[in-house]
């Protein structure tokens, strides 16, 4: 075991920082006295879990009122988001009560599957099936069962160092 100090937080943020990641929104519904309403978010942190049975994954802080919305619907979108999209990560990340009414945000369209809202105009769409919550350290693991997937050639937005940017395609 070696004796180096465990990185503090600030040295953690700066190292992770250095992987690049795809950003996506991410949405569920949810009934309230007035009807469904909808909440998205936007999301660093997803991946693919398996192709069979087909799973994805994200993980949320523990203490966010978007998961719990998505632990009572069940279901929950995600729309990549393209390059063009980065005013709408600036919405998506504010806090909750903050957030103005997320059908007012972009030019979402109802998922036929989930009844969640999706973007039509980015690299692509899922529509998953809640499978499972898994608490780990200060944030939850979801994981979603994908019941449908939409794909498009658009450039992804995608997270570096802290900032927002798009990729040079090779040519």
């Amino acid at each position: 075991m070696s004796s180096r100090a465990l990185p503090d937080e600030a040295q953690l943020r700066g190292v992770l920082g250095q992987f690049v990641t795809g950003v996506c929104a991410v949405s569920t519904r949810f009934d309230t006295p007035s009807g469904v309403r909808h909440d998205a978010i936007a999301v660093n942190s997803f991946t693919s879990v398996s192709l069979d049975p087909p799973l994805v994954s994200m993980y949320l802080r523990d203490d966010s009122t978007f998961l719990e919305r998505v632990r009572t619907s069940g279901q929950w979108a995600v729309s990549f988001l393209g390059n063009r999209a980065r005013s709408l990560v600036g919405v998506l990340t504010a806090p909750a009560a903050q957030r103005p009414a997320v059908e007012d945000a972009a030019d979402w369209t109802v998922g036929p599957l989930t009844g969640c809202l999706v973007l039509p105009d980015g690299p692509g769409t899922l529509e998953c099936a809640l499978h499972l919550t898994q608490p780990l350290g200060d944030h939850v693991l979801v994981v979603g069962r994908v019941l449908g997937a939409v794909g498009r050639d658009h450039e992804p937005l995608v997270f570096h160092r802290g900032t927002f940017t798009g990729i040079a395609p090779t040519r």
